[in-house]
């Protein structure tokens, strides 16, 4: 009688732990589906849940049907296809863990003040997503931007071409001039990224002028399509720069 309730226990365990599997597995890919093209911290952690969750379901399928095989060709198969995925899922894991899909960008920096970090994080993953709303068919060279208000709020800009070239407009700009429109006037950081994926590229010389009109203390992330990014200030960008400061004392 004490075997039979414990193979009943046993059971019952194998059972919700199945269930349990299943359920994670589903909500992991499920979350990944959801947030495809909308991950505010960075923009591959859907992709990076959704094959996890994938090869985990595939697993358990597997994990099933070698159950009702017996010794033979098929039995083997079934062993080396989960062989292989297995390793496939922790080079993944380990992958994703320690480069391009981390939690935080790659120039994360663990002792900077937490909220400030994810508004970072965010602000890139803005900026990324920004690039694909970008109008540019003459010169085909996207650019997005995002920019951080002093409350917190992030606007986003991507250039807009016109056939009269002088007439087109940056992304930086077009950030800077909505971020006005809706009441903004005080700004701390501003990410920037193109679809150049071997060097960081910053903003052209009338953008930096443009922003400078707000301010010299900017943060300015100058970002890859892989999401990495660079961190200078406005600063830097645009020594001795003309600011109204000038027009300030030549007045007086």
């Amino acid at each position: 009688m004490e075997t039979e309730d414990r193979t009943a226990v046993y059971k019952s365990f194998i059972v919700l732990l199945n269930l349990s599997a299943w359920m994670v597995l589903i909500t992991t890919v499920g979350l990944g589906a959801m947030h495809y093209n909308g991950c505010p911290i960075q923009p591959h952690i859907p992709i990076y849940l959704i094959i996890i969750g994938v090869c985990g379901l595939i697993l358990l399928m597997l994990a099933y049907c070698m159950n009702t095989l017996s010794e033979g060709f098929w039995l083997q198969i079934c062993l080396l296809c989960i062989l292989c995925i297995v390793i496939f899922t922790v080079i993944w894991f380990l992958t994703g863990t320690v480069w391009v899909f981390s939690i935080y960008p790659p120039n994360y920096n663990s002792s900077a003040e937490g909220h400030y970090s994810m508004a970072v994080a965010e602000l890139v993953a803005k900026c990324l997503e920004a690039r694909d709303m970008a109008y540019c068919p003459y010169s085909k060279f996207p650019v997005g931007a995002a920019i951080l208000t002093s409350g917190g709020a992030i606007v986003t800009g991507c250039n807009v071409e016109n056939a009269s070239y002088g007439l087109t407009v940056c992304a930086e700009r077009t950030a800077i001039q909505r971020a006005v429109s809706e009441g903004h006037r005080s700004f701390t950081a501003m990410a920037i990224t193109c679809d150049i994926k071997d060097s960081f590229v910053g903003p052209c010389g009338a953008c930096r002028q443009v922003l400078m009109e707000f301010g010299s203390e900017w943060d300015v992330y100058l970002t890859k399509p892989d999401g990495s990014y660079k961190k200078t200030s406005l600063r830097e960008l645009l020594p001795s720069a003309f600011s109204p400061a000038h027009l300030t004392k030549s007045s007086n």
